[in-house]
């Protein structure tokens, strides 16, 4: 079962009767079929000319003119090159925005593709290709409708998140000065079937916390660094091979890193991997206290803790709720699925948001078997449908008039 707010359950009921396509939805369905071609070459180009993390120059430039273009509002070179984009519509209402990520990975394994890349050691093998072309896809549809929309749309086009630091450049760079959003949506590519989206209220994507351990002290330095290595390793609850598979949200995967330090000091390091806010605090809460234990004349030892140094995705659940009534209503109820935490070895900078808005991310089918296309990310034969694009476009713009018209 869901992990779900109090009152969640009656509020599902509701949305579920209340939620109707929006009347939108018949014009940003054709705008969308009409730019289907131009999307997917859009596409395809950016698998051919991928850029790694920090280096989206290319990406941005051809983002920020075609957004311009489009009659939207735009900053560029925002915490690196991130563009951000603002539509304004002829209604009043709130502003709500879409987060699309742009940069690749390094991979000198075969790309399937028929458009394969052209830049030697990098790939589209995390789909931010067809985020971003999705995103796009969103302002063109609501370009098309501005008169008609209530409130503003802003676009986040986002570098860096496969280092994990665009999210938190973008959100020191000013990010927000155009417009503050009351919230904020976001898709990743997914091994789902195209034409199936999921999604997970509340924990959705472990964040990741660093940990270290100071110990400073004439003696006993060797079996003091001993301890606290076992102590982060006693922090989890899950082995690497349980990490692969389906969890509850309240596990912790403990990775024990290097040692540092000469002379009197050494620091132990770790990085523990979590998913459940509660489970976090309680983690810390022992550490604090078994650390603490370490100390003895002659030796100290302090704990330092940087929860969500990655932050993963804590998904609102009620954004969640809503927008599965809706996406039901759009696509069908066989369309929608909860997937339930995503395992740990994944992780995402797209929770930096949640500390300026509530947010929620849904993880977009990609894979066509039929063909012998699977989407898992990170994997040598990475492979997503190109339908993918409008069918995930027509989706999220469903969900985001819900919100700009209240619901």
């Amino acid at each position: 079962m869901p992990r779900l707010l109090p009152g969640t359950l009656l509020l599902l009921g509701a949305a579920t009767q209340l939620h109707a396509q929006h009347p939108l939805t018949p014009r940003i369905t054709a705008t969308l079929a009409a730019r289907e071609s131009a999307l997917i070459a859009f596409r395809h180009d950016l698998h051919q000319h991928p850029e790694l993390s920090g280096q989206e120059e290319r990406t941005a430039g051809l983002v920020a003119a075609r957004l311009r273009a489009l009659g939207f509002t735009v900053r560029t070179g925002v915490g690196g090159h991130g563009v951000v984009a603002l539509l304004t519509g002829g209604k009043p209402g709130p502003v709500v925005a879409f987060r699309a990520d742009m940069d690749a990975v390094p991979s000198t394994d075969p790309d399937p593709a028929p458009y394969r890349s052209l830049v030697p050691g990098v790939r589209h093998i995390c789909g931010h290709d067809i985020h971003t072309t999705l995103g796009l896809a969103l302002a063109e549809a609501f370009a098309a409708v501005r008169m008609e929309l209530p409130g503003k749309l802003l676009l986040i086009f986002q570098p860096a998140e496969e280092r994990a630091s665009g999210a938190a450049a973008m959100l020191q760079d000013s990010l927000f000065s155009l417009a503050r959003p009351a919230a904020i949506y976001a898709v990743h590519t997914a091994p789902l079937e195209v034409g199936r989206l999921g999604s997970e209220p509340g924990p959705f994507f472990a964040g990741r916390d660093r940990v270290a351990i100071t110990l400073t002290g004439d003696s006993g330095l060797a079996a003091a660094v001993d301890s606290a290595r076992a102590l982060i390793a006693a922090s989890a609850t899950i082995t690497l091979a349980q990490a692969r598979g389906a969890l509850a949200p309240g596990f912790v995967l403990a990775e024990v890193g290097p040692v540092a330090g000469t002379g009197r000091e050494r620091v132990v390091w770790g990085t523990l991997s979590i998913a459940d806010p509660a489970a976090r605090e309680r983690t810390r809460a022992r550490l604090e206290r078994a650390v603490r234990a370490l100390a003895r004349p002659g030796l100290t030892a302090t704990l330092r803790y940087e929860a969500r140094a990655i932050p993963g995705v804590l998904n609102d659940s009620l954004m969640v709720v809503h927008a599965d009534a809706r996406l039901r209503a759009l696509l069908g109820d066989s369309a929608v699925v909860r997937t339930g935490v995503v395992p740990p070895l994944f992780s995402e900078d797209f929770g930096a948001y949640d500390r300026v808005a509530p947010t929620a991310m849904y993880l977009l089918g990609v894979s066509n078997r039929a063909r012998g296309w699977v989407g898992m990310p990170h994997t040598a034969g990475y492979m997503a449908d190109d339908a993918a694009i409008v069918l995930g476009a027509r989706a999220m713009a469903e969900v985001l008039l819900g919100r700009l018209s209240g619901g």
